[in-house]
């Protein structure tokens, strides 16, 4: 695919693909439970994978096999259906030549986006700007900034919109995950970048598509529908439709009490709770992450027992 049709069909839901551990010394990855994830999403409807979120777990993988992961879901996705958009990324503490070298390998296995992060201390507008540009220069699949809080010498701060203004006109600079979770500079980026590169809203993704679509927001991450996938293209059939109320339902029912819980013990290991509890995934966790204490995890089997009964449970 080209850089305009990757920007077409990156819309509506992104599947970030969760890392799955077994139970080994190691707790190595298992890459047949990783395609079998895959297939689960595919077959419910997704058709954009975001692969090395924090959902992925990324922090607990070495270069090499993030790597590897990174190859595992680009491959399957593309052996199943060439037009999918797979999304993967870089790590997220690395210099410039190590994010270079993983968009290299990103175009090699095929792969239509790399996503970068800047995590360095933050001086000034051009050093950022260089790191973007440099790996941009270095491949022709597309880049995907995370425009996360910067760390500035006074402290962290957003990036400032004339820097993602001029971020936006580097031509495979095709998309940004808008991760400030603050509504107001949310408003800004849309507003300043969103006819150039798709916005990807992250952090309570449906009730925040909401609020930005209108303003240009193209697509957000998904929630709970990690583990009910088919619940998110309800949401959007319903949003695309007027039908709020459904929307609503969604968020209320389904997303609202798993975030709740959620935010109680951690989103990363209630999330693989919630997906052993809908037999996706092991809910096995690499150290220095815990799964949760049984206790816990019988209070969000309590939350999802209770989500089952919602009208809008899909599975």
């Amino acid at each position: 695919m080209n850089l305009e049709e990757v920007r077409e069909r990156l819309n509506g839901p992104v599947f970030p693909t969760i890392t799955p551990f077994k139970d080994d010394a190691l707790n190595s990855v298992d890459h047949e439970a990783l395609k079998d994830y895959v297939d689960f999403l595919y077959d419910a409807g997704a058709r954009a994978f975001y692969v090395m979120t924090y959902n992925g777990r990324f922090s607990l993988l070495s270069w090499d096999e993030m790597k590897q992961v990174n190859e595992t879901v680009t491959r399957h996705v593309k052996d199943k259906d060439p037009s999918c958009v797979v999304i993967v990324a870089d790590p997220m503490t690395n210099p410039t030549s190590v994010s270079i070298e993983f968009a290299q390998h990103a175009e090699s296995i095929g792969a239509d986006v790399i996503s970068c992060i800047f995590m360095e201390r933050y001086h000034h507008d051009d050093q950022v700007y260089d790191h973007f540009k440099a790996v941009a220069d270095s491949t022709n699949i597309g880049i995907l900034i995370h425009e996360q809080a910067l760390a500035g010498i006074h402290g962290t701060c957003f990036y400032p919109i004339e820097l993602l203004d001029r971020l936006a006109d580097i031509p495979n600079v095709i998309a940004l995950k808008e991760d400030s979770k603050q509504p107001l500079y949310s408003e800004r980026v849309i507003e300043a970048v969103s006819d150039r590169v798709n916005i990807i809203i992250s952090g309570r993704g449906k009730r925040q598509y909401i609020h930005f679509n209108n303003m240009g927001c193209h697509a957000h991450l998904v929630g709970v529908a990690s583990f009910i996938p088919k619940v998110a293209f309800t949401f959007h059939d319903a949003y695309n439709k007027g039908d709020m109320k459904t929307c609503w339902g969604i968020i209320n029912e389904l997303e609202r009490p798993f975030f709740d819980i959620g935010m109680r013990f951690g989103w990363h290991p209630v999330l693989k709770s919630g997906m052993e509890l809908c037999n996706v995934m092991s809910r096995v966790e690499r150290a220095p992450l815990c799964e949760l204490t049984e206790a816990q995890h019988n209070e969000v089997k309590g939350v999802v027992d209770k989500m089952r009964q919602s009208k809008y449970w899909e599975e």
